[in-house]
């Protein structure tokens, strides 16, 4: 009896160990990285960020991510590139209404657009326009609910909205 559990046992290790080798050879076969293994380009780590547009927690969670990125923000400065970012939420659209249930289905959009300046005011890079949209449910009656859909969605597209551009900073 006991060799039965022991060959199950270690059959039941094997898998795992093999389910495991499998997992880590398909993540690092995917491109998947640590955050913060990349870096900014050099000529960027010395910022000013100009993003008086910004709300508090846009303007935080931009900071960190770009600390995260290596940028050593400064105030003014002569020597530092100048990042202008705006976010701004753009009109919603109703996507779908369901008769009789009260339902429907709203798009939420978001922009931020960005532009990169060198210390003498010279354009480094034109305004360029990040996009990205969220549907969220609306139930009639539910109207605190949906405020409340409104503010998380609103967030989470922000933060969706900054990741990218760190990404597309890190790969310019």
């Amino acid at each position: 009896m006991k060799s039965i559990q022991a060959q199950a046992g270690s059959y039941s290790y094997n898998l795992l160990l093999i389910i495991l080798t499998l997992l880590v050879a398909s993540l690092s076969g995917c491109g998947f990285r640590l955050a913060g293994s990349s870096k900014l380009p050099p000529q960027m780590t010395s910022l000013q960020l100009l993003a008086d547009e910004l709300n508090n927690s846009q303007t935080v969670l931009l900071k960190q991510r770009l600390k995260q990125a290596g940028a050593n923000l400064k105030d003014i400065r002569d020597d530092a590139v100048r990042l202008r970012v705006v976010i701004e939420a753009l009109p919603e659209r109703k996507l779908v209404d369901t008769v009789g249930t009260g339902k429907s289905i709203i798009r939420l959009f978001r922009q931020l657009r960005y532009s990169l300046t060198t210390p003498e005011g010279d354009l480094l890079i034109e305004q360029k326009t990040i996009l990205r949209q969220m549907d969220i449910e609306r139930d009639s009656a539910d109207i605190g609910g949906l405020e409340f859909e409104r503010q998380s969605a609103a967030e989470s597209l922000d933060r969706q909205l900054i990741e990218q551009l760190i990404f597309q900073l890190k790969h310019l």
